[in-house]
């Protein structure tokens, strides 16, 4: 009866003419909340950049075992033999939570706070514009060419968005990052976050170093494709604060406790669903390396061998391994309270070292190199006499020729990745370091790449459905939606 007696108010008011206010006076709940402060849509979004569904998408059953740090059992497998099962709710959970939860977030703080916009504050859209350019960078990364500049604007009825290819999205990227650096250089941190930052917790500076630092990932990216803009975002980068110490990382802490909130959502996929194995390139690169990160990345089996399992087994091939003789990773990376890295300083050190190797900068590779490795063993608390062990020893000098050279970095900067096996994955489609060899049978499943690495993941099954017509112009420009199909940037191996 309350439904109907309004909607027959409604139908009096508009036949009398009565004015919008009290149309408003009717329609609106006095016990509701009618509008959300940018902070608390922030906060979201940055927590579910580094712990939301998007978040887990990437990382598995994907990055984790492209990267080729672990290996799968079950329906992951599917994805470990390079399976293209696309229809399967693990290609469309990451394009569309990317969608859902931090870039719908960021969006509207975005709108909020822009200028004109009802909460306008240029502090706040700075720092926003980070947290999108992360995320969009992340996802068109693993997609390639997807909505940005229209994307996660349904407030504005753009429901139908259109799609940016790859190189296009960088260079707005590179142009957006500048400005927010430029912004938060000078900015009072009052007007920034405080209190609802659970990245820096408001720190201006830290948010500086991020910001650059993503620049500089994304410069060392292009390198390859586009030289000049490389160099000249290097030169940029360098004239600024980086993340160069532990202490600036960018990162989200997780708590084992009782609330299942603050746990690493890796956690529950890799260590409760399904039964995960250490891959035997990690296992053999640590220890061929005598790497002190050994003990604290990989668990020894029953017999206190460290023994990894192959990427890619065919199932026949698969049943003469013992599965119980199989290493797996520690809680250090994957339990409950694990840590989730998004930028830290061993890769910047040791992206800075590539640079500086192939003369892309005028810094000392060598001491950038080693200062990477510092940075990463730090990073998990190895012992102080091992550290100064392993920096005095070979692997932790630059040898051979450039190409040798640039491989030891590139290694190297794969093993800081753990565990963010996406990046790990992402840096070896950007370098070709470690070689992933292409697979043969009978031991290897080929899937539908031949044994080849995937170059990208397929686009979500609804999105060509609800937005087909944009999304078929989007694939006439960057190739066939197939997973081989490379990115703007991933040009090393043509």
């Amino acid at each position: 009866m309350k439904t109907l007696y309004i909607f027959l108010t409604i139908g009096i008011l508009l036949v009398f003419g009565a004015c919008d206010d009290r149309l408003d006076e009717v329609n609106t709940n006095p016990n509701s909340l009618n509008s959300i402060d940018p902070e608390y849509l922030f906060s979201s979004a940055v927590l579910a950049t580094n712990g939301g569904r998007s978040f887990v998408g990437v990382q598995w059953p994907f990055g984790l075992q492209y990267g080729h740090f672990y290996v799968g059992n079950n329906i992951p497998r599917f994805v470990d033999n390079y399976y293209d099962n696309y229809t399967e709710s693990f290609y469309s959970e990451p394009f569309n939570s990317f969608f859902h939860d931090p870039i719908r977030h960021i969006k509207e703080v975005i709108r909020m706070t822009r200028p004109g916009g009802k909460y306008e504050n240029k502090v706040r859209y700075a720092i926003a514009k980070v947290i999108e350019s992360y995320n969009y960078i992340r996802l068109a990364d693993s997609f390639g060419a997807v909505p940005y500049q229209e994307g996660g604007y349904g407030q504005e009825d753009i429901l139908y968005a259109k799609y940016d290819q790859v190189e296009d999205i960088y260079k707005m990227i590179f142009d957006e990052l500048a400005l927010s650096i430029a912004t938060m250089k000078t900015a009072d941190p009052k007007d920034a976050f405080p209190g609802a930052d659970p990245l820096y917790e408001n720190d201006l500076d830290k948010w500086v170093r991020f910001a650059n630092s993503l620049r500089l990932r994304m410069a060392m990216r292009v390198r390859f494709v586009d030289n000049s803009l490389a160099q000249k975002t290097i030169t940029e980068c360098l004239n600024e604060p980086l993340i160069e110490e532990n202490a600036d990382n960018a990162k989200r802490l997780y708590t084992d406790g009782d609330r299942g909130e603050f746990h690493n959502p890796i956690h529950y996929f890799i260590r409760i669903y399904y039964t995960v194995k250490a891959s035997e390139m990690l296992v053999e690169t640590l220890k061929g390396k005598d790497d002190p990160r050994l003990t604290m990345f990989v668990r020894p089996n029953s017999d206190g061998e460290y023994l990894g399992l192959p990427n890619g087994l065919s199932d026949e091939s698969l049943k003469e391994w013992d599965m119980d003789k199989m290493s797996i990773p520690t809680d250090t990376l994957v339990g409950r309270g694990a840590t989730a890295y998004m930028l830290t300083a061993s890769e910047v050190n040791l992206l800075r070292a590539e640079a500086a190797l192939f003369n892309l900068s005028d810094e000392d590779a060598q001491s950038l190199y080693a200062k990477g490795i510092s940075e990463a063993l730090k990073q998990w608390e190895i012992d102080e006499s091992l550290i100064s062990e392993y920096l005095a020893g070979s692997e932790a000098t630059l040898a051979g020729t450039q190409e040798e050279q640039f491989e030891q970095i590139a290694t190297q900067m794969w093993i800081g990745f753990l565990p963010d096996g996406f990046e790990a994955w992402t840096n070896i489609r950007r370098t070709g370091y470690p070689v992933i060899e292409q697979r043969t049978a009978p031991k290897y499943d080929l899937g539908a790449t031949n044994g080849i690495l995937p170059k990208r993941f397929r686009y979500a099954a609804n999105e060509t459905n609800l937005n087909g017509e944009n999304y078929v112009k989007a694939i006439e420009v960057q190739g066939p939606d197939e997973v081989l199909t490379p990115l703007w940037w991933d040009v090393r191996d043509k």
